[in-house]
């Protein structure tokens, strides 16, 4: 099956969907992305951008206009994220609402927002920020917008006082990573099924390998999901289950780095 874009071996390697009805600001998106060599895929609808997505998920980010004409962009999410081939890529709300409908996006499960201003400073940082938490700065981040370091928490001091030593704590990371890895696609499984029992079992699993690890920040995600199960909040489940997917990937990046180790 072809991607809706020709192959360029020459392209850097993220790749961002924008879904915005107005030829005149798809253009200026285009270009300001443009700058940082991203290879951009428009739409000008949510069935369109539905369409894209069902032939080629490999995209790092999806910038969604909410006024879509047909199906609106809260509308369009909502099957993004319903769908486990898509689920996991960020949503970024285009939006020139107020501040309190801006909060509203995020509780209806997307991932973020920028404001219609269009401000090169402000889409790159939002950008590169969800890149990052979903594990996909693969490009040089541009300077004071996103600081690995502050998605860092394990606590490493303790960790190398139970283990005397780095050598012994890269094996016990890539244990972690290995049996958490394991554990996110049992949970993955059981998402897309509705299993309660089975996302409960893996939430267990995941915060006593997060408190082992001292990884507080992926403990908190699970209990988060996990209490949303248990209280039956159905509306917060899916943004709570990407948050996991964020907090593990973060955390993947930030022990490669400290520890200098390809997991």
């Amino acid at each position: 099956m072809n991607s809706p874009v020709a192959a360029d071996d020459s392209r850097k390697d993220i790749r961002i969907l924008v879904v915005e009805d107005v030829d005149f600001n798809r253009e200026i998106l285009a270009d300001i992305l443009a700058d940082r060599c991203w290879l951009v895929v428009t739409a000008a609808s949510g069935e369109a951008a539905l369409d894209i997505l069902a032939q080629d998920a490999d995209f790092q980010i999806i910038l969604m206009d909410i006024g879509l004409p047909g199906i609106d962009g809260m509308e369009t999410t909502r099957r993004i994220k319903k769908n486990p081939a898509t689920r996991a890529i960020p949503v970024i709300a285009l939006t020139a609402e107020t501040a309190d409908e801006q909060e509203h996006f995020l509780a209806a499960g997307l991932d973020g927002y920028v404001e219609k201003n269009f401000d090169p400073d402000q889409l790159f940082a939002a950008i590169e920020k969800h890149l990052f938490l979903a594990g996909g700065n693969r490009h040089d981040a541009h300077p004071n917008t996103v600081n690995p370091e502050e998605y860092f928490d394990l606590d490493y001091e303790a960790l190398l006082a139970i283990y005397t030593d780095e050598k012994t704590l890269c094996r016990i990371a890539r244990a972690f990573f290995t049996d958490t890895d394991k554990e996110l696609v049992r949970l993955g499984e059981a998402m897309a099924q509705d299993d309660q029992a089975g996302i409960l079992a893996c939430c267990h699993s995941l915060g006593g390998s997060s408190a082992i690890f001292t990884a507080k920040k992926l403990g908190m995600a699970v209990k988060d999901l996990d209490d949303c199960v248990r209280h039956e909040k159905k509306d917060e489940i899916e943004s709570a289950w990407r948050r996991v997917l964020f907090a593990h990937e973060s955390l993947r990046g930030s022990v490669s780095r400290r520890l200098n180790l390809s997991i």
